[in-house]
């Protein structure tokens, strides 16, 4: 998938499992949200500051690196991490480690990032919201699933299951495990939409309009 820098202005490491090859070819600032500093550390990827309550990270790494201590505990470590990016003009941001870990986290990291414009990368991967239309340039036979949220309306061209003005609601009806047969997909949603899809090639922080 070919996917656009300069829309993204950072990236924000949460504490799960992170994609290294993603993150050491990636040529834009790094942050870490509390504990995900030790792994990107221990692997020679130095972030530029570590954001939270700082209660995860290991003391030695809190005497070498910069930090900012964000102790209010109304918020998590990624609320209190995107709002400091925000702050700083640097969202959109590509958010790392979301998945990883106990399944009300990863639930809680989901329900945080379809509030944002940023992307999601992992591995396997890569996650955006969409409200409106979105066309996106992939390889035919790509996996995609496009999961809704409040009765989203959904229609798609370029699909192997085309949805016809379908509505979408997590709990109750996604559109998963799709293919694309079409190298150009275009996607209508009157609602927001979590776009899954499922790829070895994303190499650069972004992604296409």
């Amino acid at each position: 998938m070919i996917v656009e820098q300069n829309k993204c202005k950072s990236v924000l490491c949460l504490d799960g499992i992170l994609p290294f090859q993603f993150l050491e070819s990636c040529n834009l600032p790094i942050f870490a949200a509390d504990g995900a500093a030790n792994p990107l550390i221990e692997h020679g990827i130095i972030p530029k500051l570590i954001i939270g309550d700082l209660d995860s990270v290991n003391p030695e790494i809190l005497k070498k690196y910069p930090h900012l201590e964000l102790a209010d505990q109304d918020y998590t470590d990624f609320e209190k991490s995107l709002r400091f990016l925000q702050e700083q003009n640097l969202t959109p941001t590509v958010i790392v480690g979301i998945n990883g870990g106990a399944l009300d986290k990863i639930l809680m990291n989901i329900n945080v990032f379809i509030q944002t414009d940023s992307v999601f990368v992992s591995e396997e991967m890569m996650g955006f919201t969409v409200s409106g239309q979105k066309t996106l340039n992939l390889a035919p036979s790509t996996k995609i699933s496009i999961i809704g949220f409040d009765n989203a309306i959904v229609s798609t061209e370029g699909l192997k299951w085309n949805l016809n003005e379908t509505t979408l609601s997590f709990g109750h009806f996604g559109s998963y495990s799709n293919r694309v047969i079409n190298p150009q997909v275009k996607i209508s949603a009157n609602g927001l939409i979590l776009v899954l899809i499922y790829t070895q090639e994303i190499k650069d922080c972004g992604w296409n309009s």
